[in-house]
This record gives C-alpha cells, sequence and structure tokens, in this order.
C-alpha cells in the first residue's frame, strides 16, 4: 500500500525529511546571509520552516526544503511571488530575501543529509485565520483577497507549474487506495460518494473551464489575519502546492474553510464566493461543479491526513489538526442534493 502511494505521488509526502536543529538553521543564516537573531521551529508538511527574529533586519522565514524537492519547483515559488508584487504592489505576500551571494535560493547538506534547498522569505505579522474569530464580513474579505491573488497570477507561467501534485482536487481519485487508512467504515463510504460523485459530475466538465496558475492551498493555517480587526487580511502564505488549475478550484478549496456554522451549511462559503465574485465573476459552468469540488477537496483532506497520520505519528497531531471540522463539513453537506446546492450558490453567491 505505502509503496504505492509513494510512487504515485512522490518522496517529499511518502517519506519524512532529516530534521535541522535551531543551531543549525542558525549557522545557515548567519553564513548564507549575515544575519544573527533568535529562531522558533515552524510546523509544516514537507519543509523545514523557522521564524526567525534578526537583529535589525526585522523578521522572515527561513524554508529548508526536503531533500526530495526539486529546484525548478521552488524557482517556481520565488518568480511568483516576484511577479506577483509587480502587479499588485499592495497584496500583502512575502517577498524573497536573496541571500550575500545574491541567489534566490541555494542547495546545501545539513547535517550529512543530502543536499537541500534553502531559501529566506519575509515575516508576515499577524493572527492566524484558524485563530481568529469568524464573521459575514471576514468571509467577504477573504474572497476578495483570492481573486486579487488570482488576478496577480494571471498571465504567470512557469516549467514547473505543471507539476504532478497530490494537493490537487483533480486527482482526487488516485487517493482511493488511502481510504483504507480511515477506520470508520461510515466516514469511508462517506468519502468513496464523494469521490464518485466527482468523478461522475465535475471531472468531464473540468476540461473546458478557463485555468492558470493559483496559489491552491487557502487553508486557515495559511492566512494571516489583523490581530485587532480579525475580518482584515493581513496576507497568505505557503506557496507550495502552487499549481496550474482550474480558476474554480482554487475558490473551491478557500470555500472549504469557511466551515459551516449555524443556518445553512453552504452559508459561509456563499459570502466567501460573493466576495471573490465581486473581483472575479465566475462562468455559471464553473457555479454548476463548485460543490462537487468543495467534497472533492474534504475528502481529499481525511484521506491523505489519516494516510501520513499513520505513516508519521510524530505528525499526528499537525496532520489531523482539521479532521473534526472535515467530517463534521462532509457529514453536514452529504444531507445536500447537488442540485439545491448549485441553486443556493446562484441565489446568495453575488448577495450581500
Amino acid at each position: 500500500m505505502n509503496a504505492a502511494i509513494s510512487e504515485a505521488f512522490g518522496e517529499t509526502l511518502a517519506d519524512d525529511a532529516p530534521d535541522v536543529s535551531i543551531a543549525e538553521a542558525l549557522a545557515l543564516l548567519r553564513r548564507h546571509y549575515g544575519l544573527t537573531g533568535s529562531a522558533r521551529t515552524l510546523p509544516g508538511e514537507r519543509d523545514h520552516n523557522f521564524h526567525v527574529h534578526s537583529e535589525g533586519e526585522g523578521e522572515f522565514v527561513l524554508k529548508i526544503s526536503h531533500p526530495a524537492e526539486e529546484a525548478d519547483f521552488t524557482d517556481f515559488q520565488n518568480k511568483a511571488l516576484d511577479h506577483i508584487l509587480t502587479v499588485d504592489p499592495a497584496l500583502p505576500v512575502p517577498s524573497v530575501r536573496k541571500s550575500l551571494e545574491g541567489e534566490a535560493q541555494f542547495m546545501v547538506g545539513i547535517g550529512g543529509s543530502a543536499p537541500r534547498i534553502v531559501r529566506l522569505v519575509t515575516y508576515l505579522p499577524g493572527q492566524l485565520l484558524s485563530r481568529s474569530p469568524t464573521s459575514s464580513a471576514q468571509d467577504r474579505n477573504l474572497g476578495i483577497f483570492l481573486a486579487r491573488l488570482g488576478r496577480a497570477l494571471r498571465g504567470f507561467f512557469h516549467p514547473a507549474a505543471g507539476s504532478d501534485l497530490l494537493w490537487d482536487i483533480r486527482k482526487v481519485a488516485k487517493t482511493r487506495p488511502m481510504l483504507a487508512h480511515i477506520v470508520d467504515a461510515g466516514h469511508r463510504a462517506m468519502v468513496e460518494r464523494v469521490i464518485d460523485a466527482y468523478e461522475e459530475h465535475a471531472a468531464p466538465v473540468i476540461p473546458g473551464l478557463r485555468a492558470q496558475i493559483v496559489h491552491n492551498d487557502m487553508n486557515s493555517y495559511n492566512v494571516v489575519m489583523d490581530a485587532s480587526r480579525p475580518e482584515m487580511v493581513n496576507g497568505i502564505l505557503d506557496f507550495g502546492d502552487m499549481i496550474h488549475s482550474p480558476l474554480i478550484c482554487d475558490l473551491a478549496i478557500g470555500a472549504v474553510y469557511r466551515w459551516p456554522a449555524e443556518g445553512h451549511p453552504l452559508g459561509p462559503a456563499a459570502r466567501f464566493v460573493a466576495g471573490y465574485q465581486s473581483v472575479q465573476p465566475l462562468e455559471i459552468e464553473e457555479l454548476g461543479i463548485l460543490f462537487h469540488l468543495i467534497r472533492a477537496r474534504l475528502a481529499l483532506i481525511a484521506n491523505i491526513a489519516s494516510w501520513q497520520a499513520e505513516r508519521f505519528p510524530a505528525k499526528r497531531d499537525y496532520v489531523l489538526r482539521l479532521i473534526t471540522e472535515v467530517w463534521a463539513s462532509l457529514e453536514r453537506l452529504d444531507g445536500l442534493s447537488s442540485a439545491d446546492a448549485r441553486r443556493y450558490f446562484l441565489d446568495h453567491s453575488k448577495s450581500e
């Protein structure tokens, strides 16, 4: 099972990366960036990340890639950030800090490991969306922000944009082998229904939709809000899942994390979509499959998290941090028909 999954999805998810100590991180900063200060580890799925407080130079995130990560994929991220800041300078995204040698990234062996890619980007202050109180204004502002980000990436391309990425909604059927790692039979059957519905209703429509490079991971741990005004977006992090994909897939991912509260289970998502549409109107075909894409992303999270929790016990809490919300959302959405969901989005997605 694990061998098949490893072959299908690559070594960066199938194998854990060797640890990097804070002392090693600080040594890299001194040697390659001329920076001194303090550092603390940040959680990550593939990379080793450190929040750096430098002396007199501000705050940064030092990113040390998985040994299996390819240099063109991290170059893709660097070039995308440069492009965004050129097109929409007011959009709060990290900027790349070059090394003393003038490099946006470089390779180095750490603690006897295979050479790994090292990068440094500016740190975006604020409070993670996952820790911020929700509101209708927040739902809408997040949608507006994602649409602006999509517009800033429009016209940008990079050879690595076609990478075969596990976190691609269009690949949800490839995660069927991971169903075996979902212990609860009811949950397992629900995820299987979602994948079946995606293959029947959304997959045939996807090839005809507009597509471009998108962020592909607006989850609640990748967005920073203003701590004093939690409805205001301070920025978006982690461009490591970028891909060339239909725009509607990017929107569906963000909508997933507007967790259903009281009332209609698609209420917060519809407000998010309304904000998005105030900047980037959707086509009728896109709205028609949005419900299936939202559920497919939830299924993807359930499958991947269940598999990773078993394969990497030390990361169990991290990979399962959203699983309660995922199951609750899948169960609430399971009671909706696709026709009712489509009608709800059409009726509400342009309203305030």
